[in-house]
């Protein structure tokens, strides 16, 4: 399988919450593949660098789509978060990857 690794710890948890809430039911998972589909052709680099940029801005819309955020409340938090450094990480330097959830892997066991 062809893994894409995570640069940055805010790739791999937006990756999570946007999985979590599919898994949750929240959204069909094609909804948001269609919003990730439209920002990487509206937006997206042509050698795919801003990835996870396009799927950060895809899961704003889908949120707000779904009517669990406004675009105000997600502006305050984006300035919230310009001005507050992130919370040191325990986490080695370099790509993360993310392992199967707990299910998966005793399913496959």
């Amino acid at each position: 399988m062809d893994e894409r690794p995570f640069d940055e710890p805010w790739q791999a948890r937006i990756f999570a919450i946007v999985t979590a809430m599919h898994g949750d039911g929240r959204y069909a998972w094609r909804e948001f593949q269609e919003l990730l589909i439209d920002e990487i052709a509206a937006r997206g680099e042509a050698d795919g660098s801003d990835y996870y940029e396009r799927w950060l801005a895809a899961a704003e819309r889908l949120v707000t789509a779904l009517g669990m955020s406004g675009q105000d409340e997600l502006a305050r938090r984006r300035e919230h978060l310009a001005d507050h450094a992130p919370h040191p990480t325990t986490a080695p330097p370099g790509p993360l990857s993310v392992e199967p959830p707990r299910r998966a892997r005793e399913k496959a066991s």
